[in-house]
């Protein structure tokens, strides 16, 4: 899932279940837009990552319900904006 660094040390089946709830979630935001600028989703892919971990939070996490609190808290479409670093900004 990438190099996220969160502050909870979490054990290697809470690390499991947040990957599979994230890969769960990333498949549902796919079949929700398949007609989404796919050049993003290395940076949606990233952002539900931390999404993911946020609402895992300090408490224990089971599959369920953490599937559930991320579904419910992300808004329909799903869209991340990306801003472009100084590098990748046209010259004037």
């Amino acid at each position: 899932m990438g190099s996220f660094k969160h502050p909870r040390f979490f054990d290697p089946l809470d690390l499991e279940t947040i990957e599979r709830v994230y890969e769960s979630v990333w498949a549902q935001l796919e079949a929700r837009e398949p007609l989404r600028d796919k050049a993003l989703d290395d940076a949606r892919q990233e952002a539900l990552r931390k999404h993911v971990f946020n609402v895992a939070g300090s408490h224990r996490v089971e599959f369920d319900a953490l599937y559930e609190q991320v579904m419910v808290s992300i808004p329909d479409p799903w869209i991340v904006f990306d801003v472009p670093s100084a590098r990748q900004r046209p010259r004037r």
